[in-house]
């Protein structure tokens, strides 16, 4: 509560002032603390492409991969660039877990939100329906042979890691989970054969989905999902309620941005968010929900998710 007060307070104080007009100058830097081609990447890369196609942002966006233990890399590279309004880092659910269940030195009261753009969640796949016919057939198969089937996501205490564990604690079978830096890693671990199945945002898959590249077999959403996932069933119904996540896909700059800039990057966040580009090509494309919410909003958000997410992951273990 105190960490959402001081947050909804800082901004509140930053948007309310009455600033200059502000505008980048030189290279804006876009931090993404996870390999590249994975849900960050595609969103930051994406965000990038509507600001240029659409002439909303008059600046040179780079964006940046910084993998690393579990987001910390990247959230301590965007910390280091403090008052630095030319900074802009990917801010994802599964981040702000791994900084509560690593302890990681940045938190969340170290960054500045800027907005959120959408909500997202999961899916488990693996490579084709003659590996694994079904997810009854996954589970058949480890509880034949307990631990021998591997299941891939992103680092240790991530939001994929969360719902490996809720999943597992709900089987009469024995799974083995195998941490990568990013949803790119993860992907050429499954598609290479590395590991058996792995956990996924809808929008880091779709497309091999779609291209018969990988197989679906449950998703841990609340309600189906659209093409090309559709077809596949949520956890809930097939047999293991409570078994869903929804994941909030935002932005955040450094400590200490200036008032000016936050106020300009929300304005043009909201820009993007409502082009046709992003709504069809990102949002509808991908599978994601629609959702926009400004600085002062998402700094509430925020520290009211991470207080949710601190008690999922005392109860799945992961924190005392």
């Amino acid at each position: 509560m105190q960490v959402r007060m001081i947050l909804a307070a800082a901004v509140v104080m930053g948007i309310g002032a009455q600033a200059q007009a502000w505008e980048p100058e030189g290279t804006v830097e876009f931090v993404v603390p996870y390999s590249a081609g994975g849900g960050s990447d595609v969103n930051a890369r994406m965000l990038a492409e509507t600001w240029r196609a659409n002439d909303i942002v008059d600046a040179n966006v780079v964006v940046l991969n910084k993998p690393g233990g579990s987001g910390a890399v990247g959230n301590t590279y965007a910390f280091s660039k403090t008052g630095n309004p030319n900074t802009l880092m990917t801010f994802i659910a599964g981040q702000m877990m791994s900084t509560i269940s690593n302890d990681a030195a940045v938190k969340l009261e170290n960054v500045t939100p800027l907005a959120t753009l959408s909500v997202d969640t999961l899916v488990l796949v693996t490579r084709s329906a003659e590996d694994f016919a079904d997810f009854d057939a996954l589970v058949a198969a480890a509880s034949a042979e307990p631990n021998s089937i591997t299941i891939g996501g992103v680092s240790r205490g991530s939001e994929d890691h969360l719902v490996f564990t809720m999943l597992s604690d709900s089987l009469d079978a024995e799974l083995q989970y195998v941490p990568f830096d990013g949803g790119g890693d993860a992907l050429s671990a499954l598609l290479g054969g590395h590991v058996d199945a792995a956990i996924f945002n809808p929008s880091e898959i779709g497309q091999q989905v779609a291209a018969g590249r990988a197989h679906p077999l449950g998703a841990f959403s609340e309600e189906r999902l659209s093409e090309p996932f559709d077809s596949t069933a949520t956890f809930a119904e097939l047999g293991y309620p409570g078994v869903a996540i929804s994941l909030f896909r935002g932005y955040a700059g450094p400590p200490e941005m200036p008032a000016e800039a936050v106020a300009y990057w929300e304005e043009k966040l909201k820009a993007a968010y409502d082009t046709e580009m992003w709504q069809q090509d990102y949002i509808q494309d991908k599978g994601l929900v629609a959702r926009f919410m400004g600085a002062e909003e998402s700094a509430e958000f925020y520290a009211a998710e991470a207080e949710k997410y601190e008690r999922l992951l005392k109860a799945a273990g992961f924190i005392d």
